[in-house]
């Protein structure tokens, strides 16, 4: 229901006053309502108008339509000039109100009630009872359709003056300050512009659209669009966009809005379906306050109509404003339309739209995850059907990855989703960002979804395998090389090389089992036959062998560790085959190189390295976490690739400090014939006999273990060893010759260093034999060998009953006939001056042999040409 009333200028009002008043009302108004009528009845004509106008000139002055709020309702008013009052004087004008609650309304554009059926022209009596409304019909000279038309014949002009007006209106209620002021003389120009503003809005925004007509006064007119006379007075400061319709619309002005822009082209294409599917989204807020957003509408139908134009922000936008209330046209259209749609808008839709649609949506949300990792994994879709058409673009992503946190993501989304992955495509993908190195290889294998993990294993093996030395190194951390350490690495024998030296070093794997796979690996690797490493017995380590270097062991080769017999002086590994004394003690394998390719030091001249791919690994455990080995892009893909020096600086890693007695034991055992794989492994022998030290008797046992089981030098060097031992039980002189003559025959086969220490040792144990013994030794050497035990037994430090029992074997060998030229030369020098002589003397007096010798030894000296008196 709504409520009447007339205001203009009565000589005897209700309440018997004159003047201007309130004559005539419905009954029932609600109190109060009239003093918020009253503001909307104001009227004066335009300064231009006569100040005594005739009827006919009353009835062209312009009709005030004014529209706004009155408390929780609102209020339509229409005020027409009269001429004179009751007394004859001009002004007098009738404002007729119809105040309506909003219910009265929906569906209708206030505009809409220009020239309606309820107004009257002429007031009614003081106190008459005007019935209360309850219908409140339209007038018919203001719809959409003639509207329409009458753009049309503005031609372009029209649609331009449209945009601006628009973006005024849009600006001005949005911003909830800022009018519209539309000057002209013609009324009805400006009625058909508020029309065209109007309908160009949801009813809901245009039922809170205050305007008016016209004001003779706009500049305080409270309404946001106002329409005024060319000869009104507008004061410069007036907070309002004033559009005089008598001129042309500005051809350069601020660039419009989507909402503007689209509006003033549906009415140009006369496309009032269109204004009106903008009307059809809400949400929360709005410039009606509930949820109409013009900008975010206009996008939405410009989406949904497939143009390209709408950015990521408008879609922003429409995703925060979808509601499930929203019509199925609309969630048709945006299904159709899903393949333009960013992550953001897909999934809000996803989660709204009915089933057909949401589906749509979640397919191409899950497209935009594929492309894009850094977006979140959405839900999968629901269909089968649609989860398969995912294939080709999971295949794609894969093909697209830059680095492994990508690979990552990818493989997280593909999961999510459903997407099938191709388990041949997610391996290429791993091979190639490992094999690049871009990325954390950590992260990729812990992160990776259980369901692909073999297939990204085998792509990261692949390409670690073939990875440039610093890649590899870079991307094999500690933790990696844990989380490879159960895997077959047999065909990327680099990398598994890699992972053993890491564990190794850490003391996560014990040195024999280490050398063990190392063995297996490269045999695996390049296909090489030779004796099998013998199984370990399970949970059985050796007894005291460290797992690595000893903890405040020097860092560096151990002196003497490698064999360097001198130029000329081969070395016989087997049978009929000479041995390579391989490098110096302590150095890496010749040609070998640090993981950027730079030969390590000691590594000779590179004019004579190995293959340049080939493999070194620091003798220094690195710094910082990561196994280092060099290899060059493309190779470790087959056996034919495996770099010669591989296994030997393997094996040069992982025994820098040598072996313990038990610890080369379990080796042996464990290797057998095998320990001939390795130039630095046959040298393992050797270099625990000279850390244990080479009369130890505790290394029988090895070096009897070593003899009857390692062929070739390692067998000599454990030979060196036992014949040391022997020499301390020999029970007569012809059985320590031999010995000591088979020390001298292995010399081109066993180890310089342990043999020196090996005939230094013998000379300490012959030096306690009594000298009758020590005489009949030597006389069984040969001359080579006399030489040197006489040295040696020379070069140590001499009691006075060592000194003694020297002279006395150098007396036995001169009336033997085998003097040995240094040995004889000492024993005539003490002769001489003060010497033992005397003591000597006597000490031989019970052997006329003995003291006969040492005569002659001391008058031959006393008698020599060059030493006689010339006088």
């Amino acid at each position: 229901m709504a409520w009447q009333l007339h205001y203009t200028s009565a000589e005897a009002g209700p309440a018997g006053r004159a003047g201007f008043q309130f004559v005539a009302e419905s009954p029932g108004l609600p109190p109060g309502l009239a003093g918020k009528v009253a503001p909307y009845l104001s009227y004066r004509p335009p300064p231009g108008a006569p100040l005594a106008p005739t009827p006919a000139e009353v009835a062209r002055l312009p009709v005030a339509l004014a529209y706004g709020p009155a408390g929780p309702r609102y209020v339509l008013t229409r005020c027409v000039y009269l001429g004179q009052d009751y007394s004859g004087r001009y002004g007098n004008y009738l404002g007729h109100a119809v105040v309506a609650d909003p219910e009265e309304l929906t569906g209708l554009r206030p505009v809409e009630f220009w020239q309606a059926p309820l107004w009257s022209d002429v007031p009614a009596s003081a106190g008459t009872a005007l019935p209360a409304l309850t219908d409140l019909p339209p007038g018919d000279h203001v719809d959409p359709e003639s509207l329409a038309s009458w753009l049309a014949s503005g031609g372009e002009a029209a649609y331009t003056r449209l945009g601006a007006l628009l973006e005024a209106v849009v600006k001005a209620l949005s911003q909830g300050h800022g009018r519209l002021v539309l000057v002209c003389a013609d009324v009805e120009e400006i009625v058909r512009w508020i029309g065209v503003i109007s309908y160009s809005l949801p009813w809901q925004v245009a039922a809170r659209l205050p305007f008016c007509t016209y004001s003779a006064d706009p500049g305080a007119a409270p309404q946001v669009i106002v329409g005024t006379t060319p000869d009104v007075w507008l004061p410069s400061d007036i907070d309002a966009a004033v559009v005089r319709l008598s001129e042309p619309p500005a051809a350069a002005g601020p660039p419009l809005g989507r909402f503007a822009r689209t509006v003033a082209e549906c009415w140009r294409r006369m496309d009032l379906a269109g204004i009106d599917a903008i009307g059809e989204l809400r949400s929360a807020g709005g410039l009606d306050g509930e949820g109409f957003e013009p900008e975010t509408s206009a996008a939405l139908l410009a989406l949904c109509r497939g143009d390209d134009s709408v950015t990521a922000e408008e879609q922003s936008a429409i995703a925060r404003t979808l509601s499930p209330g929203l019509p199925d046209w609309l969630w048709s259209d945006l299904g159709r339309v899903c393949d333009r749609m960013e992550y953001e808008l897909a999934d809000a839709a996803r989660a709204l739209a009915p089933a057909e649609t949401a589906e749509l949506c979640a397919a191409r949300c899950a497209v935009l995850a594929l492309r894009d990792p850094t977006l979140p994994s959405p839900a999968p879709p629901a269909w089968p059907r649609t989860r398969e058409t995912l294939r080709a673009e999971a295949a794609r992503a894969l093909a697209d990855v830059r680095d492994a946190s990508e690979l990552v993501q990818i493989a997280a989304t593909a999961e999510a989703v459903g997407a099938p992955i191709d388990p041949a495509g997610l391996a290429l993908a791993a091979h190639a960002v490992v094999r690049a190195g871009r990325g954390d290889l950590g992260l990729l294998l812990e992160r990776v979804p259980p369901g692909m993990r073999e297939a990204v294993l085998a792509g990261v093996v692949r390409g670690l395998e073939e990875s440039a030395p610093t890649v590899r190194g870079r991307m094999l951390s500690d933790e990696v090389c844990d989380l490879l350490a159960s895997r077959d690495l047999s065909s990327a024998p680099l990398t598994g090389t890699a992972v053993i030296l890491s564990r190794v070093r850490r003391d996560r794997l014990p040195r024999v089992e280490a050398t063990v796979q190392l063995i297996t690996l490269h045999e695996t690797a390049t296909g090489a036959s030779g004796p099998a490493p013998v199984p370990a017995a399970p949970h059985a380590p050796v007894p005291g062998a460290p797992h690595g270097p000893v903890p405040g062991a020097p860092h560096g080769p151990v002196p003497g560790a490698l064999h360097d017999p001198g130029p000329g002086a081969p070395h016989d590994p087997g049978p009929g085959a000479p041995h390579d004394p391989g490098p110096a003690s302590g150095s890496p394998p010749h040609g070998a190189e640090d993981a950027c390719g730079s030969p390590l030091p000691g590594a000779g001249d590179a004019s004579h390295a190995l293959d340049p791919y080939a493999p070194a690994f620091s003798s220094t455990a690195p710094s910082h976490g990561s196994v280092e080995a060099a290899h060059s892009p493309g190779a470790g893909a087959n056996g034919d690739d495996v770099p010669a020096g591989a296994l030997d600086a393997a094996v040069f890693a992982v025994w820098e400090q040598a072996p313990g007695r038990a610890e080369c034991e379990a080796l042996v055992r464990r290797l057998g014939a095998a320990m001939g794989r390795s130039p630095h492994l046959s040298d393992l022998p050797a270099r625990t006999f000279l850390a244990e030290g080479v009369e130890d008797p505790a290394l029988v046992g090895l070096a009897g273990l070593v003899r009857d089981t390692v062929p070739g030098y390692p067998a000599a060097d454990a030979e060196v060893v036992l014949l040391v031992a022997g020499l301390r039980e020999a029970a007569d002189p012809a059985g320590a010759a031999a010995t000591l003559r088979r020390l001298e025959d292995l010399r081109p086969e066993s180890d310089d260093e342990l043999l020196r220490e090996a005939l230094a040792c013998a000379a300490r144990i012959t030096a306690d034999r009594e000298p009758r013994f020590r005489a009949e030794v030597m006389r069984r050497l040969p001359e080579e060998a006399r030489t040197g035990l006489a040295h040696a037994w020379l070069e140590e430090r001499r009691s006075r009953d060592e000194q003694a029992a020297l002279l006395e074997v150098a007396v036995r060998l001169h009336l033997a006939g085998a003097t040995v030229p240094e040995l004889d030369a000492w024993a005539r020098s003490q002769l001489t001056g003060w010497s033992p002589f005397g003591s000597a003397d006597s000490r031989f007096k019970h052997d006329p042999e003995l003291a006969a010798g040492l005569k002659e030894m001391a008058k031959g000296r006393r008698t020599l040409p060059w030493q006689r008196d010339p006088r």
